[in-house]
């Protein structure tokens, strides 16, 4: 069996009640540095967002190495004094969370904020 590329798409949307990240593809080992890269952004700049909002609703797969960082993301926004906030994770996500008892520790939105 072949092995394909893993394919992960990320939009970062500045609105007014902080950034949106929108997560497409799947977040594996390949991607994990994407999609960590891109959680620091919204720390980069001098005005710290009150919570950094994460759309899971395209995401088709994530392993251990996407659940990491959003672990990571969500110690480094609790360090700032802020919130990571996972919305719409598809059932694979939200049984990945449940299963590995991570979804006791983020902060998850069924649906939309």
């Amino acid at each position: 069996m072949a092995h394909t590329p893993s394919n992960l798409g990320i939009v970062v949307l500045e609105q007014a009640g902080g950034p949106l990240l929108k997560v497409a593809g799947e977040m594996d080992r390949e991607t994990a540095p994407r999609l960590a890269d891109a959680l620091q952004q919204p720390w980069a700049s001098r005005t710290v967002p009150t919570a950094v909002r994460v759309d899971l609703a395209a995401v088709t797969f994530c392993d251990s190495s996407g659940l990491n960082v959003l672990l990571d993301a969500d110690r480094q926004a609790r360090d700032r004094g802020t919130v990571l906030l996972l919305m719409n994770p598809p059932d694979q996500v939200r049984r990945l969370f449940a299963v590995t008892g991570t979804d006791e520790v983020l902060t998850v939105r069924p649906g939309p904020d």
